[in-house]
């Protein structure tokens, strides 16, 4: 914390790095707010995939300028306190679908102890508290989607209209992949109809069934909130954010790890989707957060340059004969990894495609929907 004893700047040796990370994907593997969504709406699941779509198409293929990813952590919870959401229950039920990665804890123990570092993630509170709880890493900052549910009171004749909304919007189709980036394409029909039904509901059908304020007053931590909470970062530690390593792993992270990448910093997509590899430098596929650990130890050690190498010679014998800053944590990872390694890329603009449709596939595969 902030105002946490540190001895190194007692002797005047302030830390000239940092590690600012994600929470989904690196260190839990549900997805909260999906999951909530399944817990209180009728076909939830469905229906929060319509506003995962349509942030997607508002943010990434239609540009809109007043859009931004992670949009629909706010755009949910009208309807979540429609079906009868409180605070209490948000609570009670993020802790009991939260699922942690492997070894997440040993992990963020591991690189706090290293340099200060940062979680910044779209998650609810009510689901960061217990995170935070069993990570049981007391020197990490962390910013999350700020959210108090109870405070709006909301009658029957509002939470019908929602209701009947939420209906509707479920009749969308959510046709199945996504355009390529930066390639002019044409729309598809459904995704037309998902585009017409949202904007009428978030103008006009939410404001009239009284439940603006409660969406407007969800403090979402969307992508560019993301990429604001790293420069106030920079600008309290005064860090550049070419002695920064970033490690994202959703759409959200996208504007951040560009940001860092671009700067000459470390750029971690771990199980990204396309749009946070497309931002990176490295990209990583496991289902253990001790890789994050093995980067943290190089980057706090030797810089991003060296981390990226790492990544272009990431194979058994490299790990068991390269000069790595902690041997033990290496041994420990390749001892708990007898078989094949997870997969570490470095990003070029000849593997980028291929590296991103890789890890869409292998994070669908150990996280889901």
């Amino acid at each position: 914390m902030p105002d946490e004893f540190d001895p190194t700047l007692e002797l005047g040796l302030p830390p000239d790095r940092y590690v600012i990370c994600t929470c989904r994907g690196f260190i839990t593997s549900n997805n909260d707010v999906r999951d909530l969504c399944r817990r209180f709406i009728d076909d939830g699941g469905h229906f929060f995939d319509v506003l995962e779509r349509y942030d997607k198409l508002t943010s990434y293929v239609l540009n809109r300028e007043d859009s931004t990813s992670g949009s629909y952590y706010k755009w949910c919870v009208p309807f979540l306190k429609a079906f009868g959401a409180t605070d209490h229950l948000l609570h009670k039920y993020s802790c009991e679908d939260l699922r942690l990665l492997n070894n997440a804890g040993r992990t963020m123990r591991y690189i706090s102890n290293l340099l200060p570092t940062y979680i910044t993630t779209s998650t609810f509170e009510h689901g960061m508290m217990e995170v935070m709880g069993r990570l049981r890493t007391p020197l990490v900052e962390m910013s999350c989607t700020n959210l108090c549910i109870d405070q709006c009171m909301m009658g029957r004749a509002e939470s019908r209209k929602l209701k009947d909304l939420a209906k509707e919007i479920n009749h969308l189709d959510v046709p199945e992949g996504f355009y390529e980036l930066n390639v002019p394409t044409e729309l598809l029909d459904e995704d037309i109809e998902i585009i017409k039904k949202m904007d009428d509901a978030i103008s006009n059908r939410i404001p009239d069934a009284g439940a603006m304020s409660l969406m407007e007053s969800t403090e979402a931590l969307t992508s560019h909130k993301k990429a604001y909470r790293m420069l106030d970062i920079r600008r309290v530690t005064a860090i550049d954010l070419d002695c920064t390593m970033y490690i994202g792993s959703s759409s959200t992270d996208f504007q951040p790890l560009d940001l860092v990448r671009d700067a000459g910093g470390l750029a971690i997509a771990y199980n990204g989707e396309e749009f946070a590899v497309r931002g990176s430098n490295v990209a990583i596929l496991s289902d253990d957060s001790t890789v994050g650990a093995i980067f943290a130890s190089v980057f706090t050690d030797k810089g991003p340059q060296a981390s990226v190498e790492l990544a272009e010679n990431w194979s058994r014998e490299y790990l068991r004969k390269s000069d790595i800053p902690d041997r033990n944590i290496v041994d420990t990872f390749l001892t708990e990894h007898p078989g094949e390694l997870p997969e570490v890329f470095a990003i070029t603009d000849g593997n980028v495609d291929e590296v991103s449709k890789r890890s869409e596939r292998y994070r669908a595969a150990i996280l889901g929907q």
